[in-house]
């Protein structure tokens, strides 16, 4: 029984994410709403940029987070791009509830 009940979990657990997306949820969507859960006023997060997707991808990551934390009351305070050895890697964005 105790098998089950940890098989259970763990699929749930591997499922999660796609589910979200299937309902039309992104990450940022799902760490939005947890921030307002948590109450936090400010959050601070790290949008990655895929390799081969530097110029287009960055754009479509920042909006899908920017959407998803402007919907749930946030608003951008900063973004800082972060960099090694000269190539994107990603940002450092803070948010701020309104």
């Amino acid at each position: 029984m105790r098998k089950i009940v940890i098989a259970a979990a763990l699929a749930a657990c591997l499922l999660a994410p796609a589910l979200a997306l299937a309902a039309g949820q992104s990450h940022y969507d799902k760490k939005a709403a947890e921030a307002v859960q948590a109450g936090q006023q400010t959050v601070s997060l790290y949008v990655d940029v895929d390799l081969g997707a530097r110029k287009s991808g960055s754009a479509s990551e920042l909006n899908q987070a920017h959407r998803a934390f402007n919907a749930n009351g946030y608003q951008v305070a900063s973004v800082v791009g972060y960099t090694e050895n000269g190539d994107l890697q990603g940002f450092f964005v803070t948010y701020v509830r309104r």
